[in-house]
């Protein structure tokens, strides 16, 4: 003989309760989609225009003045991003500075530092099952390896960009090219480089639309 379930009652005020709270969870998680949306319409302009960042584009925006059109405010987007990015990097050649490390290292350490850090965060927000904060990891993962694209294409050529001093401070990649004896190919492996971070930025800006706009939608 099967037992009768007891159910607890609940009263009218509890239910009330209950399904406003629901109601109020869901508001919260539309009024979040359609942030999540517009962010993302926004960061369409930075995409395509991060996409044809190579050495004769930055030549023609490097150490000019910025105007308030598409490049400009592009640009002016851009260096923020740049600014974080270079306070890393300094930051990998600062903390091998400080420890026994060789010449090569010390120099190979701001580029290891600058990729790691996105690297750690695409791994942790993945771990968190955050799908939109690891799709925006390889975003910045892409972003960071344009600009290591630009910076090996000039290794020969390192008074363009970034500016550095004659005389002064090393070229990162000029000086670990030469070392490792690829100098000459520095624009086939920035190619390389360059394809690679477009292909993972535009897979990753595709899946954030496939989140955000169908994915969701579907739930």
């Amino acid at each position: 003989m099967q037992k009768r379930r007891k159910y607890k009652k609940i009263s009218d005020e509890d239910l009330l309760k209950v399904l406003n709270e629901r109601k109020s969870k869901k508001d919260r998680i539309n009024l979040n989609d359609i942030g999540i949306r517009l962010g993302l319409i926004l960061l369409f302009p930075y995409i395509v225009w991060l996409s044809k960042y190579n050495e004769d584009y930055v030549k023609t925006v490097h150490n000019k003045a910025i105007h308030f059109n598409y490049d400009g405010i592009m640009h002016m987007f851009h260096n923020l991003f740049s600014y974080a990015n270079t306070l890393i990097h300094e930051a990998g050649h600062g903390i091998c500075d400080m420890l026994p490390c060789s010449q090569f290292i010390t120099v190979l350490s701001g580029i290891l530092f600058q990729l790691a850090l996105p690297i750690i965060f695409i791994f942790y927000n993945y771990k968190r099952k955050n799908q939109i904060l690891t799709g925006l990891g390889f975003i910045w993962l892409a972003q960071n390896l344009v600009y290591v694209a630009g910076y090996m294409l000039n290794s020969h050529t390192p008074n363009l960009y970034p500016p550095f001093p004659k005389g002064g401070t090393i070229h990162d990649f000029r000086y670990i090219f030469s070392q490792l004896g690829v100098l000459e190919y520095d624009w086939l492996i920035s190619g390389f480089v360059r394809t690679t971070a477009i292909i993972i930025m535009v897979s990753a800006y595709l899946y954030l639309l496939f989140i955000a706009f169908i994915q969701n939608h579907e739930e």
